[in-house]
C-alpha cells in the first residue's frame, strides 16, 4: 500500500519499502516486529494487512540509560561496566528468549546512546534476531546537529508519520553511519538516505546475510 497524498507530520520514505520487500519470515511464523517505540494505532493498522505479531518496547526516554556511580577513572572496570548495561538492557526489553524477530524498527533510539551503550544494547537484541531479519531506524550526517527525539508510526509501505517531537530530550549521543558500524553486534547499516532535517534514514542486516 503507498500514499502519496500529503500527510500532515507525514515523511516520504525511500528504504521503507526496501525493508518490506526483502523481509523473510522464519517458515511457518508470522511476520514478527520489534518496536522499539511507543504503541502507534497507524502502525498497528498498516501491519495488520500482514500476518503479524508486533510488540511494541516502549523505552522510556528518562530511564534509557543507567544511573552510574561516579568513579575514578582508573577504577573503572570495563567487563563489569558492560555487563552492568547488558543487565540494564535485558531488563528494560524484558524480551522473551525464544523470539525471533524479522525486523527491528530502532527509529532514533540508538542516538540516546553513547558507545558503550549501543554495544550493551545490540549484545542484548542480537539472540533476538536471525540470518534474514532487517533493522530501520535514523542515524545522522553532522553529530553536531541539534536533533530532537521523535515518536513515529508507518501509515504505508513508502509513508512514515512523526507522532510526537520531544524538545525536552535531544538527541544526546547522535550517531553516525560508520559510527553504528563499528558499535552493532551482528548488525551492518547497509543502505541511507539523507533526509533533509540532517537525519540519515537507514536500513540495516545481519552479518550472517548472504
Amino acid at each position: 500500500m503507498s500514499i502519496k497524498a500529503p500527510i500532515p507530520n507525514g515523511i516520504n520514505s525511500q528504504l521503507f519499502p526496501v525493508l518490506l520487500e526483502r523481509i523473510q519470515p522464519v517458515e511457518g511464523s508470522p511476520l514478527r516486529i520489534l518496536d522499539l517505540g511507543p504503541a502507534s494505532a497507524a502502525t498497528v493498522t498498516f501491519f495488520s494487512q500482514y500476518h503479524c505479531s508486533l510488540h511494541f518496547a516502549d523505552l522510556p526516554l528518562a530511564g534509557l540509560n543507567p544511573v552510574v556511580e561516579a568513579q575514578d577513572e582508573n577504577e573503572v572496570d570495563t567487563a563489569l561496566a558492560e555487563a552492568r548495561l547488558v543487565d540494564h538492557f535485558r531488563s528494560l526489553l524484558d524480551l522473551p528468549d525464544n523470539n525471533r524477530f524479522d525486523i527491528l524498527l530502532f527509529w532514533d533510539y540508538l542516538n540516546h546512546l553513547n558507545d558503550a551503550a549501543v554495544r550493551a544494547f545490540s549484545k542484548v537484541i542480537q539472540p533476538h534476531f536471525h540470518p534474514a531479519s532487517r533493522g530501520h531506524g535514523f542515524a545522522v550526517l553532522n553529530r553536531n546537529a541539534q536533533l530532537y527525539h521523535q515518536s513515529y508510526g508507518v501509515l504505508a509501505n513508502n509513508l512514515l508519520m512523526v507522532n510526537a517531537v520531544n524538545k525536552a530530550c535531544p538527541l544526546a549521543y547522535p550517531h553516525s553511519q560508520s559510527g553504528l558500524n563499528n558499535l552493532l553486534a551482528g548488525l551492518e547499516v547497509n543502505r541511507s538516505v539523507l533526509r533533509t532535517d540532517g537525519r540519515l534514514e537507514v536500513l540495516m542486516r545481519t552479518h550472517q546475510h548472504t
